[in-house]
């Protein structure tokens, strides 16, 4: 389980779809984000099913999508406001890094992968 916060798309070579694929070992051209297996149930019950309808993606337990620069300006705009709300602390330390992981693919103009 893991976020990928592309700072551009110069290193990608192949794609799945529409998701980029990563290099085999992050650099200068990503950031990866790694959560705990632990943390799928969490985000199943919490994320998935409220991000996918704000940011109209397909996201879903042991599954991949990836959140383009306008999907990440909405996605943010969730995470903030949902950080408002009581929550527990590992999800809010999820969430605060996915909000910065979306926030900086809005600066980039880029993306990011979220695989659960």
């Amino acid at each position: 389980m893991e976020a990928t916060l592309f700072h551009d798309f110069d290193n990608v070579t192949s794609y799945y779809g529409n998701i980029p694929n990563r290099p085999m070992q992050p650099d200068g051209h990503v950031e990866v984000y790694k959560m705990r297996e632990s943390d799928r149930d969490l985000l199943d019950e919490d994320f998935t099913d409220d991000v996918n309808r704000v940011c109209d993606t397909t996201l879903g337990y042991g599954d991949v999508d990836f959140f383009d620069a306008k999907q990440c300006w909405l996605l943010a705009g969730w995470l903030e406001a949902r950080l408002t709300q009581p929550i527990t602390p590992r999800l809010a330390e999820i969430y605060r890094k996915l909000d910065d992981f979306a926030r900086s693919a809005v600066e980039y103009g880029t993306g990011m992968v979220i695989e659960l």
